[in-house]
């Protein structure tokens, strides 16, 4: 499901945007939740949008303030600005805004938009995983993924950057094939597998992780069907 907000603190537009939104995204069968807004500063008080659709020119806080805040805040929505003045467009870029609409909104460039960041949105989250930490919810691309283990309760999600920490069930993780259960604590992906023997495995960095002596004969056959299947084997 796409999470969208609408933001503008003129009612009458407001409506007329959110109205639009809502015919593309029912006319092209989008799985969505859409929320509107007449105060960016209402933003700073929910979790992160899929895309953010927001005024520029608003009172007291513009829509560009509002995106440096949540971009400072490591909010990675999709941002479509709204402005009457196309002189606003390198300044929507500064953060990282998807694109950018000249008022009054054409109904047709709007679906054009919507469209294509839908379909891009759904990609990525197919290819990422999804973890709910209170409120917030952060998205981990797979590639990016080392390997998770599980320590008294929670689960701590590894990549080359971050440690992610999140409650959770091993059991109870949709993750592709290319993830192995290593040992009762661990989940390896083996796109970062260097080497193993009985025992251990050794990560690209140079991280090592259990490898059960159970686990270890279908661990063999599992990576090397993997490394096979990508074409990393001669």
């Amino acid at each position: 499901m796409i999470k969208i907000a609408v933001c503008e603190d003129e009612p009458i537009l407001l409506n007329q945007l959110s109205g639009y939104v809502k015919a593309v995204l029912e006319k092209h069968c989008i799985s969505h939740h859409m929320e509107s807004f007449t105060s960016a500063g209402a933003l700073f008080d929910r979790e992160a949008f899929d895309i953010l659709l927001l005024d520029i020119e608003m009172a007291p806080l513009s829509g560009l303030e509002a995106a440096k805040r949540l971009r400072r805040r490591g909010d990675k929505s999709s941002i479509i600005f709204i402005t009457a003045h196309p002189r606003y467009a390198v300044e929507a870029y500064d953060v990282q805004a998807f694109h950018y609409l000249i008022k009054p909104v054409d109904f047709h460039k709007l679906e054009l938009l919507l469209v294509k960041l839908c379909s891009s949105l759904k990609t990525q989250y197919s290819q990422a995983i999804a973890i709910r930490q209170g409120t917030r919810i952060q998205r981990v691309p797979l590639e990016n993924i080392l390997y998770l283990e599980v320590l008294n309760r929670k689960i701590y999600l590894h990549t080359s950057e971050e440690t992610v920490a999140f409650y959770g069930k091993m059991e109870e993780l949709k993750l592709p094939k290319m993830f192995f259960r290593c040992h009762r604590s661990y989940i390896v992906n083996l796109q970062h597998v260097k080497q193993y023997d009985k025992g251990e495995i050794t990560l690209y960095n140079n991280e090592s992780i259990p490898l059960s002596k159970r686990r270890y004969p279908s661990f063999g056959l599992v990576f090397m069907e993997f490394i096979k299947e990508s074409g990393d084997i001669f």
